[in-house]
């Protein structure tokens, strides 16, 4: 393989004597692809490594989530990677290109350097029963150069057993004396588990919101949406920090089940229940909230200026696609740095900055430590209660002057006239009729039981007494409001009611194009409708109750 150096020659050969690529199929169903190469001189005194690149067959391309490399004696420094730069020219192959810092790595004769190469993989893995498994990868590494020995190992998960594979020739050896350059090889290989659980979980989304408040507390919530790509999945496990309290969970739907391990010096292990299995490729999301001890992560430094340090995520074994982080500082608080990383964005209120971070496809090998500076004055601290103090004063003194000044003569009821009641009912009965006839209407032209052209010339002209019908009622209601505060409220109900009606139609049109979507599964679906459907009735029925008792007065 020939390398880009900086020598007198115009170009150094380097040889790779040994390779081992190693295999590892975790339970949470990512593939780690672990490359250990030994580099040494093909020929003469010595050179200035500046690069070294190797890769895989191109369709796995989409499925890496992270590649990292470092010196095998030295795991803690990482190299800069160039990713997707091709192959040697060729066609087919993903390539990574490995940058070695500074004038670049000395090789002298008779010396080596073991470089590895990390790559991590998800949704290679699938399932073909609830127990049996089929996972693909590249059975050897692709360079554009032979290498001297290749060994090969493949790493099941725990309670794992072997069945099959596409090199079942072969046995389990894979071991070969050279490989080729530019070797292409995909592979599959089936298991079966044993005992235990393999769930094959997508991260699609993760916020983290993280709140500071001045009396100390320290406040977090984790909304997850994931996407299920095994079989039914009953609940799933997640790492909180040590320390964690006041743990809950919850979805749309209310308060979710939950089974807590772990202590103050400990992490949090949270199992939680779904209310219904998640099928095959069913999407779900829901909520963790709890809180942390302000001791922990957060120092003071000076009389103004504190420090949090946190994780932006902790204890996973999954690729999680899109992490979004949102840190607000208490009340009066003002942010000043962060490191390792900037914030995407700050937002700044009349008293509060919230900042947020948004990174993606992470991945449990990347170090996600960061601090956060920022500046606060401790008499914030007693903002809100001497505000509210001088508001109860405000509000003491304004009751003892009402109370001392004369009492207003009552204002006169006037009566509402029994034609303006029937007015109302007729007309607010004439638009529930249009409303219920142009639903009708809609379905049947849906079903193509009434031409498009018959459909319109119609609907205009409901829609136009329904227009007359609103000015009307509008009118009415007024009338009716001066009544006294008995009327006042019956047209309130009547109004929250309608507000109620409006705002489920817009849900029930949202869920249903979410369930299109493939957004949630057939079963949640059914439930949000059914929930939905119920309140639907309810304001409904306190419309039909009004409009009853207006009737009673009529008669």
């Amino acid at each position: 393989m020939t390398i880009k150096v900086k020598t007198g020659s115009s170009s150094a050969d380097v040889k790779v004597d040994q390779l081992n690529h190693t295999v590892q199929i975790q339970n949470s169903g990512l593939v780690i692809v672990n490359d250990t190469l030994k580099l040494s001189l093909k020929g003469g005194n010595g050179i200035l490594l500046q690069n070294f690149s190797l890769g895989f067959p191109f369709e796995y391309g989409s499925n890496l989530d992270y590649c990292f490399a470092y010196n095998a004696s030295k795991p803690d420094e990482r190299l800069e990677v160039e990713l997707d730069v091709g192959l040697g020219g060729r066609i087919g192959f993903y390539g990574v290109n490995i940058i070695f810092l500074g004038p670049g790595l000395n090789i002298s004769n008779g010396k080596s350097y073991d470089l590895t190469v990390v790559f991590v993989y998800s949704n290679l893995v699938s399932s073909e029963t609830e127990t049996s498994f089929n996972v693909t990868f590249p059975l050897y590494p692709s360079l554009a150069q032979n290498a001297s020995l290749c060994r090969v190992t493949v790493v099941l998960p725990r309670d794992a057993n072997y069945t099959d594979s596409s090199f079942h020739e072969k046995g389990l050896d894979f071991n070969i004396t050279t490989l080729e350059s530019f070797r292409y090889e995909p592979a599959w290989l089936t298991f079966n588990m044993t005992t235990g659980t393999f769930p094959l979980i997508n991260v699609n989304e993760i916020k983290r919101e993280i709140k500071l408040d001045q009396w100390g507390g320290l406040h977090l919530s984790d909304m997850y949406y994931i996407t299920n790509k095994g079989f039914a999945l009953a609940s799933i496990r997640i790492s909180l920090p040590k320390g964690a309290s006041d743990v809950s969970a919850r979805d749309e739907f209310g308060d979710l089940s939950i089974t807590l391990q772990g202590n103050a010096t400990t992490s949090t292990n949270v199992t939680i229940s779904f209310r219904t299995a998640l099928g095959k490729n069913s999407a779900t999301e829901f909520t963790m909230t709890y809180n942390l001890p302000w001791k922990n992560h957060v120092n003071q430094h000076s009389w103004r200026d504190y420090n949090l340090t946190f994780t932006f995520f902790e204890q996973f074994d999954l690729t999680i696609r899109e992490l979004v982080v949102t840190v607000t500082l208490p009340e009066g608080a003002e942010f000043q740095s962060s490191k390792p990383v900037d914030p995407q964005n700050i937002e700044k209120s009349v008293f509060q900055e919230t900042v947020t971070f948004a990174l993606f496809n992470v991945t449990q090998f990347q170090n996600l430590d960061f601090s956060l500076a920022y500046g606060y004055l401790v008499f914030w601290a007693s903002f809100y209660p001497t505000l509210w103090l001088g508001v109860f004063i405000i509000i003491v003194g304004v009751i003892a002057l009402l109370w001392q000044a004369p009492k207003a003569p009552p204002v006169p009821t006037i009566p509402v006239p029994l034609e303006d009641l029937r007015s109302f009912v007729e007309a607010y009965e004439g638009k529930t009729g249009i409303l219920q006839e142009l639903e009708s209407m809609e379905q049947k032209l849906q079903k193509g039981r009434i031409p498009r052209r018959r459909y319109k010339v119609r609907r205009r002209m409901l829609e136009g007494r329904l227009s007359t019908l609103s000015r009307d009622l509008t009118s009415l209601r007024e009338k009716i409001r001066k009544g006294g505060p008995r009327y006042t409220d019956i047209m309130r109900q009547i109004e929250v009611a309608e507000t109620m009606l409006e705002g489920v139609e817009t849900d029930i049109r949202r869920v249903e194009a979410r369930y299109r979507r493939g957004e949630i599964s057939k079963g949640a679906y059914g439930k949000i409708l059914e929930e939905y459907h119920r309140r639907r009735e309810r304001a409904i029925t306190t419309i039909d109750g009004v409009l009853l008792r207006l009737r009673e007065e009529i008669r």
